[in-house]
């Protein structure tokens, strides 16, 4: 880490740092859409699974999490997508905390 200080600290040194805060705030952007993207698609794979158990993921997450779901393929399958969702919501608030900045 300290290796990546260095390096902004070089950068502001130079009096490069509003370019690179562009560049940064242009590649947060990019990684939001791309974050939003993928929930979006993952959450059109979640409907059937939803239907099927007469939930909306959240609460099967919270099912599962509980043990009340059990173990079957179509369960397991249902978390991992879940899961996914959850990673990249993360990812999503981590980068517009930083945006905010």
């Amino acid at each position: 880490m300290s290796s990546l200080l260095e390096k902004i600290e070089a950068i502001e040194k130079i009096g490069a740092g509003e370019q690179v805060d562009q560049t940064l705030q242009k590649w947060i952007h990019l990684h939001l859409q791309k974050y939003e993207h993928q929930i979006s698609e993952i959450q059109t794979e979640l409907a059937p699974y939803e239907k099927q158990f007469g939930m909306p993921s959240e609460e099967g997450y919270k099912q599962y999490d509980a043990g009340n779901l059990g173990d079957n393929a179509d369960v397991v399958e249902w978390m991992g997508l879940y899961d996914n969702v959850l990673l990249y919501q993360e990812r999503i608030e981590t980068l517009r905390a930083v945006a905010a900045k």
